[in-house]
């Protein structure tokens, strides 16, 4: 039987992978099985995720307290000295690599990653989550995100395997030690390249069904006009000698800046007043600051 140790790595930040969430399909999209025992061959789920622990001037990880550790397991698991091949299975990576894995990706490019080793743990269950000095358990769901700096507690162990010949990082607790900026998965909405497309015939910019005409408005009855009273003659102009001096006109006040919400959908000022809406309508409807 492959010998385990136990172990405790120092606060290091949370950059692949999740928690809560488990995997049923490798990188490749092929579905995961049990690759030995009595249940080789079902399906199972796998829960990863990838710790990086800063660098403290050390060349190499096995100069590490915890590395230590993970080293000599390697070496007492596989005797042969199959450890000291480039193709042996550490589930550790040097952040600052710039070797592309199969999926053409290099450590030195990925979030998190520079100035960092990166350890990969795994299980078959989600790790039990607690606070910073493990007293207390964290049990809302996805309490953890990545980017946050945890504390892991778990075991290492030879894989067993003569073919592809490493070891496993296997978690079982983690506790949150702090938090740190977010790390978010996925593409970038803003650099996709949205907006830039034409609109069809019949879309507008303003909005269109619904709340696009401005809701009715009762008029007030409208009184019977007043009897106009009797014209009187004006009295005659006087003649004036004097200079006159030509009247100034009334400067134009500037028309006051609108300034549309999030709520208008991007339609402008101009085109609300075109589909009938008044500033007192779009200001009571939040689509225009008052």
């Amino acid at each position: 039987m492959s010998e385990s140790v136990q172990i405790l790595t120092p606060v290091g930040r949370l950059v692949q992978g999740s928690l809560y969430k488990g995997q049923t399909q490798d990188a490749e999209g092929n579905p995961l099985v049990t690759k030995t025992g009595p249940n080789a061959g079902q399906p199972r789920t796998d829960y990863f995720f990838a710790l990086a622990v800063a660098k403290g001037g050390e060349t190499h990880w096995n100069q590490t307290e915890w590395g230590k550790q993970i080293w000599g397991v390697g070496q007492r698991s596989f005797p042969q000295g199959q450890f000291n091949a480039p193709t042996f299975a550490w589930k550790i990576t040097d952040g600052d690599s710039q070797l592309p894995n199969r999926r053409g990706r290099k450590p030195c490019e990925r979030e998190g990653f520079p100035g960092h080793w990166v350890l990969s743990f795994s299980s078959g269950y989600a790790p039990k989550v607690f606070n910073r000095d493990g007293t207390s358990p964290i049990q809302e769901p996805d309490a953890v995100k990545l980017g946050y700096y945890v504390q892991v507690a778990g075991s290492c162990g030879g894989n067993g395997s003569s073919q592809q010949p490493g070891v496993y990082l296997n978690h079982s607790m983690v506790a949150l030690a702090g938090y740190g900026p977010e790390i978010t998965v996925g593409p970038d909405a803003a650099t996709i390249g949205f907006g830039q497309a034409p609109l069809p015939v019949g879309a507008s910019m303003a909005p269109v069904g619904g709340m696009t005409a401005p809701p009715a408005q009762v008029a007030p009855p409208v009184a019977a006009p007043a009897a106009a009273p009797p014209v009187q003659a004006a009295p005659p102009v006087q003649p004036h000698t004097a200079f006159l001096t030509p009247p100034v006109p009334p400067a134009v006040p500037a028309a006051p800046a609108r300034q549309m919400t999030a709520k208008a959908n991007g339609a402008t000022y101009e085109a609300m007043i075109t589909a009938g809406w008044t500033d007192a309508l779009l200001i009571q409807h939040g689509m225009m600051v008052a």
